[in-house]
């Protein structure tokens, strides 16, 4: 674009069902809306954003680092590529998608400007399944954890997100996107397989640029 010269930074998959990384840095503050279950009504795509960038923020100060600005047409980028995962059920950078299979075609198609992008992807599952032990026995979605016999509940807007950003700065890749320097933006979406095993898988899609 304008005879920038542009640079793609693709960090490597997450594992989606990958052992549970440390829990992430706690935002300042997380309004009661962040507590609505993911399966509520529509999936709240702004909401999600929100969430993500204020755990993601709270790793950057964390670490002596400017926080992140949303950019919107970084997430209509990033809920692109998450809504055709989901649909194709296949967890990639690139996919078989005519104008948008590539990040730089994503950024170019929503209008993003950047001499410098990046984009994390992960999966999770609908449910809050990873990290703890869970019990072989289930009927249905009835999950119990296998420590305690609770019920497993499903994903919040903020339990996913927290998810999300601890299991990515727990991959070097992940983290160097999250904590770099160049970046100044950010968009995260997420779709969901409902149809996914284990009740339900989240695909997960997140870009930067400067």
């Amino acid at each position: 674009m304008g005879g920038w010269s542009r640079r793609i930074f693709i960090a490597a998959a997450v594992a989606a069902l990958a052992a549970g990384a440390a829990g992430a840095a706690e935002p300042a503050r997380l309004a009661g809306k962040f507590h609505e279950a993911i399966t509520a009504g529509s999936f709240d795509l702004g909401r999600f954003d929100e969430a993500v960038t204020l755990f993601a923020n709270a790793e950057r100060r964390a670490n002596g680092r400017p926080p992140f600005k949303r950019d919107g047409k970084l997430l209509r980028a990033a809920a692109g590529h998450a809504q055709n995962m989901a649909q194709m059920r296949t967890h990639s950078h690139r996919l078989n998608v005519a104008g948008e299979g590539r990040l730089v075609q994503r950024m170019d198609r929503n209008g993003v400007r950047f001499r410098t992008a990046g984009e994390n992807i992960g999966m999770e599952k609908v449910l809050r399944l990873l990290g703890r032990p869970i019990s072989t026995k289930a009927a249905g979605c009835a999950f119990t954890y296998a420590d305690t016999g609770a019920a497993v509940p499903v994903h919040t807007y903020a339990s996913l997100a927290e998810s999300a950003v601890a299991r990515w700065m727990a991959s070097p890749k992940h983290r160097a996107s999250l904590l770099s320097t160049v970046f100044r933006r950010i968009g995260t979406s997420a779709a969901i397989d409902r149809k996914g095993p284990a009740c339900g898988d989240v695909y997960l899609a997140q870009n930067f640029a400067d």
